[in-house]
């Protein structure tokens, strides 16, 4: 009997990969890998901060955050400003400066903390910062038996390293700012089999919730508070505060004070949408964040009344203002919220008459930081003033007449150097002396100044800036909403 012809061959193109033909593809049963298999997650994709998905958070998150908070943290105090009179308004500053750590970071640390589920507890959290929220986790996390790793920019200061070292914390030093210490932070992450957590210390919810406990505390101590202005950086405060006050009281004004050199928050409202800014360090270093927290972002974008960019000027008389009238030490980025207010009616003199609540997010200042803010804020309001006088030899009378001079002015020396030029023929034997002067106001100042030109012409030489008057903000307005 003949046998019956064969079927033509599969064309080798006709198969599949593991080369079996269609019909055979058919009859196997393959698992699902073998049909799909998802695409790996980004490196640094963050579940709780994703830009695709942004979250809403909502005055009930506030108020759970709130009702769990008060058994951990006492209320803050609310002082009213000791020459409220002299801005014309009744002003309140929520002073945040006196948790354990410096910063009000600690009520987001907790409460992000307490609601880890038992598994992210025992692979511990990871964050990247570049100073207050390291802290504050890092403290949180030994209280609450979290194990900890904050990944640091390498140029952070080592009281800062120490600090989150005595409380127990894993310490990396990596990157130029925090853009790339949350990188490493990730890098980590993986290492360790993608089962740590990050928590995102200006956008991760629970941060934001736990921070918008302050609104509540702001208008159960002073309900009739018609504005609250508050520092920004990455934006997770102004939206937690702005979430439960605007839903309270719909009529209180929400002011958003930022550095001009790092106004992230500022540009994504420009551009309706968070995107990657270049940050440049300032006297609020604590608020230089490249880009706006997504879920902030997205919380506080209809919420906020007023975004205002500061100069640094406007934030070292505010660090100068606290000490001096009000016995208060804040850093930067606390001062800041005070910064627009200095220069009242030039700027925002639409809150004359108003109760003010400013807030005064933390106070961490290192002692030569705080140092250069003082004589910085003094030289923006002219009250001091730099000279050098050179002085010819056997000219040392003519020095002495400038001293008694600025003695019989009333200004005060409080800083003397002495250089010498040797490179110059006509300056070889000449004596330079460096004089940094205080005075009382800038019209003083500036008499000064006038009477030793007058009688003593060509002997000192004055720094030009200083006599000029920073009384407005060239960064204000920039943005208003």
């Amino acid at each position: 009997m003949p046998r019956a012809p064969l079927p033509p061959p599969t064309p080798p193109e006709c198969r599949d990969s593991l080369g079996l033909s269609p019909a055979a593809l058919a009859k196997r049963e393959l698992p699902k890998a073998d049909i799909w298999c998802p695409k790996p997650p980004h490196p640094e994709y963050d579940p709780y901060c994703d830009p695709k998905m942004p979250k809403t958070v909502q005055y009930n998150h506030v108020k759970k955050a709130n009702d769990t908070l008060k058994h951990y943290v006492p209320v803050t105090p609310l002082l009213k400003s000791k020459i409220s009179k002299n801005f014309k308004m009744s002003l309140y500053f929520k002073v945040e400066t006196g948790h354990t750590t410096g910063s009000f970071h600690e009520r987001s640390a907790i409460y992000a903390l307490l609601k880890l589920s038992p598994e992210q507890r025992k692979h511990g959290v990871f964050t990247a910062s570049v100073g207050n929220w390291a802290m504050a986790l890092a403290h949180q996390g030994h209280i609450h038996k979290v194990q900890v790793t904050v990944v640091l920019p390498e140029h952070t200061s080592p009281s800062v390293v120490n600090q989150c070292q005595d409380y127990g914390a894993t310490v990396v030093l990596c990157g130029d700012n925090i853009d790339e210490a949350k990188t490493c932070a990730f890098k980590l992450i993986a290492d360790q089999g993608r089962v740590g957590t990050y928590l995102n210390g200006y956008d991760h919810p629970d941060v934001i919730a736990g921070a918008g406990c302050i609104g509540v505390e702001i208008l159960n101590q002073l309900p009739e508070t018609d504005v609250i202005i508050v520092p920004v950086g990455g934006g997770g405060l102004i939206a937690g505060i702005a979430t439960f006050v605007k839903h309270m009281k719909p009529d209180v004004l929400i002011y958003g004070i930022q550095p001009g050199k790092s106004c992230c928050f500022a540009k994504a409202l420009d551009n309706e949408r968070p995107y990657k800014t270049t940050a440049v360090k300032g006297l609020a270093a604590s608020l230089t964040i490249p880009k706006a927290g997504e879920n902030a972002f997205h919380t506080a974008q209809s919420l906020i009344d007023k975004l205002v960019l500061i100069h640094d000027d406007w934030t070292a008389r505010a660090i100068l203002h606290l000490i001096e009238e009000e016995s208060i030490v804040a850093e930067g980025a606390g001062a800041i919220s005070l910064g627009a207010l200095m220069c009242i009616p030039d700027i925002l003199p639409e809150l004359r008459g108003k109760n003010v609540v400013c807030v005064l997010s933390g106070g961490n200042i290192d002692v030569w930081h705080l140092r250069r803010a003082i004589v910085h804020g003094k030289a923006a309001e002219g009250r001091i003033f730099t000279m050098t006088i050179r002085v010819a030899p056997g000219k040392d009378i003519v020095r002495n007449k400038i001293l008694r001079v600025i003695k019989y002015l009333q200004g005060n020396v409080i800083c003397t150097g002495v250089d010498q030029d040797w490179l110059e023929d006509s300056k070889l034997l000449d004596t330079f002396l460096n004089l940094i002067c205080e005075t009382k106001n800038f019209k003083q100042a500036n008499t000064i100044k006038s009477l030793i030109e007058k009688f003593f012409p060509n002997i000192c030489e004055f720094t030009g800036d200083t006599f000029w008057l920073r009384n407005k903000c060239v960064c204000f307005p920039n943005l208003s909403y």
